[in-house]
């Protein structure tokens, strides 16, 4: 009994689904990419290879983003056919003495028409796409193909090659110019643009001067709560005297009685916006507005382990767009509130924090946005949920270790000195 079981439990966890299948390639477009001519306006290598083939050149991309698709068209030649036990290999190297490298995988026309099936006279058009690491580094990206025995990975399996644009047995095929000003930040960091003109603070956020700033991801629901009713999301941007955030709140049951500076807004619908200015998790300010358009602000000289002050005031200017009311149990459909943070307020009362302000292109501080949530009838902190740009937990709303880094940019989105 005890062997059938374990028999049975055993059985209770075998994965009988179909598993991983084989990639889908279509007949007529790997026919379609064998010929007998060389395609026009290639950038011509005429390279060979072991004496069998010619890389002939390519077609494509000249430039790459990391984190975005490059797509190119190897072209082949074959002189003679060079038989089973061969593969098509393709690499992407950054500069010397950086990490930056990329395996690429077999393209579809290496799939559907290998290497043992080359015939004599062709000329084979191979297309490949791969998106180049969010994470590169280097200013340039080049892309090194070849054949290599099947089963091989040393430079010493690679087929032989002739030619000028050759190196340790393979083609280099291109050269990419890689753009590293559009790079995607790391996850867990923003990129706040530079403003575009003026702002104004009406609670809209439609000005043309939110310029590049994107709205973030749906705001996510801190661990331990219960998902607020409806998203939430933000963006944020700046100028010479402002730090500037935007916040879409969806909610069919906007609730909050508090209507006067420094209530205890966070008891009921609000928006909170923690900043941690020089990011050495503590000394940080504590800023709120509520739809009643209702603000609090606190300066915490430590960490939240020590009271805040209420009697240190930001100046930061604020306003709302209501979508309903505040009034319980009615329906609505949510609100907006924008927010312009003057800059001497992100020290609060430490006037010797090492910050400049207005920050410089490429200063990096840390802040979280945070969404509270009420319900009608509720009588607790957050009894609707609460969700945060960067995840905490409904434990601490504060959660210095867990805020976003902010990375202050240039109009274009870019930190890269032009």
């Amino acid at each position: 009994m005890k062997s059938l079981a374990i028999a049975m439990l055993l059985g209770a966890c075998v994965d009988t689904g179909p598993g991983p299948q084989p990639k889908k390639i279509d007949p007529k477009a790997i026919a379609a990419a064998i010929s007998k001519v060389v395609p026009p306006n290639l950038d011509h290598l005429d390279v060979g290879v072991g004496g069998f083939v010619n890389y002939v050149g390519n077609i494509g991309a000249i430039a790459a983003i990391p984190g975005q698709a490059v797509r190119i068209t190897h072209v082949w030649q074959v002189i003679l056919p060079p038989g089973p036990g061969w593969r098509v290999f393709a690499l992407v190297r950054g500069e010397p003495g950086t990490a930056d490298f990329m395996n690429l995988d077999a393209t579809d026309m290496e799939l559907g028409h290998p290497v043992a099936t080359w015939k004599t006279g062709e000329v084979i058009s191979d297309v490949q796409e791969f998106t180049l690491r969010p994470d590169w580094k280097s200013p340039t990206a080049t892309v090194y193909v070849g054949l290599i025995r099947t089963g091989g990975h040393e430079t010493g399996d690679r087929m032989a090659t002739s030619g000028a644009n050759t190196l340790d047995r393979a083609v280099i095929a291109k050269k990419l110019v890689v753009d590293l000003s559009k790079a995607p930040p790391p996850t867990g960091t923003v990129y706040v643009p530079h403003t575009t003109g003026a702002i104004t603070i009406d609670g809209i956020g439609s000005d043309p001067g939110w310029g590049l700033a994107v709205m973030s991801p749906d705001f996510a629901t801190a661990e331990g709560s219960q998902d607020p009713v409806g998203k939430a999301n933000a963006k944020l941007a700046w100028d010479e005297n402002y730090l500037y955030a935007y916040v879409v709140i969806q909610d069919n049951d906007i609730v909050s009685p508090y209507k006067n500076h420094d209530d205890k807004l966070w008891m009921a619908d609000a928006v909170e916006l923690f900043i941690d200015a020089d990011g050495n998790r503590h000394g940080y300010v504590e800023l709120q507005v509520n739809p009643n358009n209702a603000t609090f602000d606190s300066w915490f000289a430590t960490t939240r382990a020590q009271p805040g002050d209420e009697k240190w005031d930001s100046n930061m200017q604020t306003a709302v767009k209501l979508h309903g009311t505040t009034e319980p149990g009615d329906t609505d459909q949510g609100w907006e509130v924008e927010i312009a943070v003057p800059w001497a307020a992100v020290k609060g009362r430490d006037e010797a924090m090492q910050i400049n302000l207005p920050p410089h292109v490429g200063d990096r501080w840390r802040l979280n946005v945070v969404r509270t949530n009420q319900k009608t009838g509720g009588k607790g902190q957050a009894e609707g949920g609460a969700s945060s740009w960067n995840r905490i937990s409904v434990q601490d709303f504060h959660a210095l270790d867990r805020m976003l880094t902010v990375v202050f940019a240039d109009a274009t989105g870019s930190i890269v000195a032009k």
